[in-house]
């Protein structure tokens, strides 16, 4: 049995603050203090600089000459272009999905979906979020496609931030969770014009959905 590497404490700083922009502990626009980031996990201020660059290049931050790093933040405009980038390569990846090992991706997602039932049952929001994001990731696993999967991972943190942030809106995890069990079960009989329409109404509700959700979220907080 191979030996696992140790992790650097790049590798480590990159981790947990990727975990945090993720779930949420860490906010849009919120500023990051490499001072308060290397005391809090007992480094120095290098890897901790090196993660906030490899997380720039994620889009999951922005560092600005002379004013440091914040977590990245969405405009109407830059959510419609992700969603645009997902519907083009999730449909590539399914077609080849599809084609390759039909009977491998409905049996992962059927698990997966599973999985996101129990969680919703536990109340564990986190869990079930990042069974999301691996729901996603199957199309990509069986597709057999490295160069798809790469650019799909870029920015999938930059996605399953904005997953979480839109999962704060009330019934949007119920609507979601109803179009995954909806996509699984199209996979099950290889229909792939239902796959393309359910995947078109799926992401598209992301877009319409975050057109409103800095007013809905700031009316959650104020009260």
């Amino acid at each position: 049995m191979a030996l696992e590497r140790p992790k650097s404490l790049r590798e480590l700083a990159l981790e947990h603050l990727r975990d945090r922009i993720i779930d949420g502990s860490l906010k849009m626009g919120q500023i990051l203090s490499e001072r308060k980031i290397s005391e809090e996990l007992g480094v120095s201020k290098s890897p901790v600089r090196e993660a906030l660059a490899q997380l720039r290049d994620e889009g999951l931050v922005s560092i600005e000459p002379q004013k440091g790093a914040r977590v990245f933040s969405l405009s109407e405009a830059e959510v419609t272009q992700i969603c645009d980038f997902r519907q083009a390569i999730e449909t590539a990846a399914f077609e080849l999905a599809l084609s390759r090992d039909p009977v491998g991706l409905s049996n992962d997602m059927t698990k997966v979906v599973k999985k996101m039932e129990q969680e919703r049952g536990r109340g564990n929001d986190k869990e079930y979020l990042a069974l999301d994001t691996s729901f996603h990731h199957l199309i990509f696993q069986h597709a057999g496609n490295d160069y798809l999967t790469a650019s799909y991972t870029r920015y999938v943190g930059k996605i399953a931030a904005l997953r979480t942030h839109l999962a704060k809106l009330p019934h949007h995890t119920d609507l979601s969770f109803e179009e995954h069990k909806k996509i699984a079960s199209a996979v099950s009989h290889g229909d792939l014009a239902e796959i393309k329409s359910l995947l078109i109404e799926h992401i598209d509700r992301t877009r319409q959905t975050y057109k409103s959700a800095s007013i809905v979220l700031d009316g959650m907080t104020a009260a």
